[in-house]
């Protein structure tokens, strides 16, 4: 009997919090789970349209003092860092401009934009999933000599025709490429030919010659890139400029740029755009909401998985997708830019940072071990958040529970 009484007390017990914890769980379950980014990515407090709202470090789960510790770092070894944003939980937690008032320069443009070199890719990766998004591409296996039947095509070859929009987005188009065994000044630099070819810099990519089969091998391909830009004009009418405008500047409030053409006008999709810091860091905030912003669907969430997952694994540590780096074994992907211009998406941590530097060419910029040594330790471990109206729903509970258990007991024991 004394079993009996006990089993229908536990019963009883079970019952009840059982009921209490429902009206918890089915009440908002998802504030009292840890943020992970793209899965709150439709539930976020505001958009920063306007501006970015700033909150202290620990409000957002990161520890203050580890990110002084990188300033810290930076200023004792002279790294060539000229600006840091960092954005947890869609709030601003820490900024630092380096070089306040600094005159223009190599990657310092003017109105506080600075140049981003090859970051500039990832912008026009989007653009090219944004066209594809409204149909004006067919898809990423549509080949490239069918967008330019008006190009006539140097050093021809069959191979040539089976290169696609994919084949240029992961630099596996086979065209030979070298931007790296001379200056940038001189013509041996295929870059120096799309800045200066006066047939344009899409008339030169489409002429270089092949040195492999398409999808056979990685080569970092600046032309490639270019090339991209030139799809942009040629299927939407639009300079990739005026379609970044109408698509993602416009929404993302992004109203300080500046983007420059070849000599036929086209924007150079693998390099020279230039925007602040803090719009940097909007461009990785729509990744990271899987290409939402306030309610608009800007770019395809396929488009961003796709776009951010790795293709080519490139080392232990590295791999590339659509135009973005990824690091697989951290589950990050970020942009890169020469001289140290960054922005890494992690999503997991819900958490976007935009470098800025100046580090001389010939240099390995710092930012990456800046961001697995002081900025990824320097979160907190996350632990559940109850909002304040979770905590007077569970403080009610308690009253009502506790005592109902309680007679419960008694009443059960007397029978």
């Amino acid at each position: 009997m004394i079993q009996r009484q006990e089993t229908l007390t536990m019963a009883l017990i079970l019952l009840l919090l059982g009921t209490s914890l429902g009206l918890v769980t089915f009440a908002d379950a998802r504030s009292l789970e840890p943020s992970l980014g793209l899965s709150d990515s439709l539930s976020r407090d505001y958009w920063p349209t306007d501006d970015w709202q700033t909150s202290v470090p620990e409000e957002q789960g990161m520890d203050a003092s580890t990110l002084e510790d990188m300033v810290e770092f930076i200023n004792s070894t002279d790294q060539s860092v000229h600006s840091i944003v960092v954005v947890r939980h869609g709030y601003i937690v820490f900024e630092e401009d380096f070089t306040p008032g600094t005159t223009v320069g190599r990657t310092r443009s003017i109105s506080g934009t600075h140049y981003l070199y090859s970051t500039t890719k990832s912008f026009t990766s989007c653009l090219i999933g944004m066209a594809i998004d409204q149909g004006y591409i067919d898809n990423v296996s549509q080949k490239v000599l069918s967008i330019f039947p008006n190009h006539t095509i140097a050093n021809y070859d069959e191979r040539k025709d089976q290169i696609t929009i994919e084949n240029l987005l992961t630099m596996r188009s086979g065209l030979s490429w070298d931007e790296s065994s001379a200056p940038f000044s001189s013509p041996e630099n295929d870059v120096y030919h799309l800045n200066n070819d006066p047939e344009g810099g899409v008339q030169y990519a489409l002429g270089l010659p092949m040195v492999a089969d398409p999808d056979e091998l990685f080569h970092y391909n600046t032309g490639a890139s270019h090339l991209l830009s030139g799809i942009v004009q040629e299927t939407t009418g639009m300079t990739s400029l005026e379609f970044a405008c109408e698509n993602l500047f416009e929404p993302l409030g992004i109203t300080t740029f500046y983007w420059p053409t070849d000599r036929q006008g086209v924007n150079f999709g693998g390099y020279d755009l230039q925007l602040r810091p803090r719009d940097m860091a909007k461009f990785g905030y729509l990744f990271l909401n899987n290409g939402t912003w306030d309610g608009e669907q800007l770019v395809s969430e396929n488009w961003v998985n796709a776009s951010t997952t790795t293709v080519t694994h490139l080392d232990d540590y590295q791999g590339y997708g659509y135009q973005w780096w990824t690091l697989p074994s951290i589950g990050v992907y970020h942009t890169a830019g020469l001289y140290g211009q960054y922005i890494f998406v992690a999503p997991e941590h819900d958490l976007v940072v935009a470098f800025t530097s100046g580090y001389p060419i010939n240099t390995n910029p710092q930012c990456i071990q800046m961001l697995y040594e002081y900025i990824l330790p320097a979160i907190l471990e996350e632990i559940p958040q109850i909002d304040r109206s979770d905590a007077a729903l569970i403080s009610i509970l308690v009253v009502l529970v506790v005592p109902a258990i309680f007679f419960a007991g008694i009443w059960i024991k007397k029978k």
